[in-house]
């Protein structure tokens, strides 16, 4: 979807401009690419727009819709999204408008505090994880870029909260995001937040990463070892649970095909007929080399 869509592209043009390209026609090529969708954005109020004319259903990122109690589900969400947008393309072009309208949308339309609240839904297992991925790729650059430190304790406020809900999926790109972020923090609070179980849980679920990428049928719900979610937390989703330790099962007794699918989820319906790609094993494992949170041995 249109929202989805902008978050991994901007994620993934910064970083291929800050650690790909090496020639200027590369650096070239990506930043026309980011502001040209930005400048877009600017245009329209923030919205982007299809091809009828109209703002795509999920991409409103400016504050005549997102400060408006309609949109409160994804005020946050979305007020994260476009003021990580805008200081990619700050960083990229080093045009003050960008730096303009960013501060415009945290001074005259509260988005900074917007971002305090993320996620509507909380507790284990609630809300959509495409979001959640979605969120975490956004937070990354925007502490990246954002030097300003009354801006980065908000940020830092809100991704610590949003990391309590998201620990116990055990998700290395997640825990990588997180590590990262911190790492930048001005307080030595923050920085002590980052534990080595952090990078334990990560390293131990790359390493259970299942070679086999068919959608198998698996079943979990009948394990004795399982404490099953709320009834109202098993909504559309069919049954839901972890392990008594609070954690979702271990990446090799579930499916998972990419990192916004429902860890909590203990059956799949697969039946073999599905290939998946490895890119979810690929991303957090490269993150984590550049990091130096994983560490090859000779």
């Amino acid at each position: 979807t249109s929202s989805d869509e902008l978050d991994g592209h901007y994620f993934f043009y910064a970083l291929y401009y800050d650690l790909v390209a090496q020639t200027e026609e590369e650096k070239t090529a990506v930043r026309d690419v980011s502001l040209a969708i930005t400048d877009h954005l600017l245009r329209n109020d923030f919205d982007l727009i299809d091809h009828d004319g109209r703002p795509t259903r999920w991409a409103h990122f400016g504050p005549k819709v997102l400060n408006h109690e309609m949109w409160s589900g994804g005020r946050g969400l979305n007020s994260l999204s476009i003021l990580s947008y805008l200081k990619v393309a700050e960083h990229m072009s080093g045009d003050p408008k960008y730096r303009q309208a960013y501060d415009m949308l945290i001074n005259d339309h509260a988005y900074a505090m917007n971002v305090l609240g993320p996620k509507l839904a909380s507790g284990p297992g609630t809300g959509n994880q495409s979001d959640d991925e979605m969120a975490f790729m956004s937070y990354y650059n925007l502490f990246k870029y954002d030097k300003d430190s009354v801006h980065r304790q908000k940020y830092i406020r809100s991704l610590v909260g949003y990391w309590r809900m998201e620990q116990p999926e055990l998700c290395p790109l997640f825990n990588y995001i997180f590590a990262a972020c911190m790492e930048t923090a001005d307080s030595r609070w923050t920085r002590l937040l980052v534990s080595q179980d952090i990078f334990g849980e990560a390293l131990d679920t790359l390493k259970r990463f299942p070679l086999d990428r068919v959608e198998w049928e698996l079943k979990n719900s009948h394990r004795t070892d399982i404490v099953l979610l709320s009834p109202n937390l098993q909504w559309r989703r069919g049954t839901r649970g972890h392990r008594v330790n609070g954690k979702v099962l271990p990446v090799d007794e579930r499916n998972v095909s990419h990192w916004n699918h429902d860890p909590w989820r203990l059956d799949y319906g697969g039946n073999g007929r599905r290939l998946d790609d490895g890119v979810a094993f690929l991303l957090p494992y490269y993150m984590g080399l550049y990091h130096g949170y994983i560490i090859e041995d000779e």
